[in-house]
């Protein structure tokens, strides 16, 4: 049995997936999947599900909710397999972390961001695979309280980090060519992102297009200063300054020192 919250909830059983119904059941089953195996507090369900406005008996509210999706588990499962375990202070979901799609994409991100500075094909291929596991916005449907929200948060910034890592690894193994357009379309999407610009300025250099790297500085440049009052940061200033030189070590990018990490 496998949980997903990379896009709409759904639990995957054999060749079917399973919807999760209603909201409450949904976010308790998020919050057990976002700490699978590990033992998540009765408070922390409680802030989650109610924050300000809980219940007059929380504890029985919880249980009625808890008792649902274990019911909806175990129409999957069979009655005899216990998936969700009581403790003294809360509840776990007792499955290998590999049952959560985010687990899975955590861990092949951190394996394709090691493999990046030594092996960026390999790398190349494992934060692909990573990216394939989403299936759309990180906890979608999910009536969630500040720590879904925030892990939803942190979800989405590594998506983003992986999508980079991707592009660094094709430069690393000069695969730039059809780069262009998609780092265009993520430069627009995150334009505070000075990374995204620097990657774009290389792409287009290699492309045999300085022009068009140096209007890209000058672009996020504007930008920055009419969002934020903000110069480009020195990273950004450098690469303007090895495209105006035209140096040779664009050709060798992305430099190490670069590297976004794992986290």
């Amino acid at each position: 049995m496998q949980v997903n919250i990379l896009g709409t909830m759904t639990i995957h059983h054999r060749v079917q997936d399973i919807s999760v119904q209603p909201n409450r059941v949904r976010t308790i089953l998020a919050l057990l999947a976002l700490s699978c195996g590990k033992v998540v507090s009765t408070e922390q369900f409680v802030d989650e599900l109610w924050a300000e406005r809980p219940p007059t008996n929380t504890r029985n509210a919880l249980q009625a909710s808890m008792t649902r999706l274990r019911r909806l588990l175990q129409s999957i499962t069979g009655p005899n397999v216990e998936v969700i375990r009581t403790s003294t202070n809360g509840y776990l979901l007792d499955l290998p972390p590999e049952s959560v799609d985010s687990k899975r994409f955590d861990g092949l991100a951190s394996r394709g961001a090691a493999l990046l500075s030594t092996e960026p094909a390999r790398a190349y291929e494992v934060l692909e695979s990573a990216l394939r596991i989403w299936r759309g916005t990180a906890l979608l449907d999910v009536n969630s309280g500040a720590l879904c929200r925030s892990e939803a948060v942190r979800l989405t910034e590594r998506r983003l980090d992986v999508r980079k890592q991707i592009v660094e690894a094709r430069l690393a193994i000069d695969s730039h060519h059809g780069l262009v357009s998609e780092l265009k379309q993520l430069v627009a999407e995150h334009p505070s992102d000075e990374r995204l610009s620097e990657l774009l300025m290389v792409a287009l250099y290699r492309s045999g297009r300085q022009s068009d790297a140096l209007a890209a500085f000058h672009a996020v440049r504007s930008w920055l200063a009419s969002e934020f009052g903000l110069e480009p940061g020195p990273r950004l200033r450098q690469m303007q300054q090895a495209i105006l030189n035209q140096d040779n070590d664009l050709e060798r990018m992305p430099d190490p020192r670069y590297a976004i990490a794992g986290g």
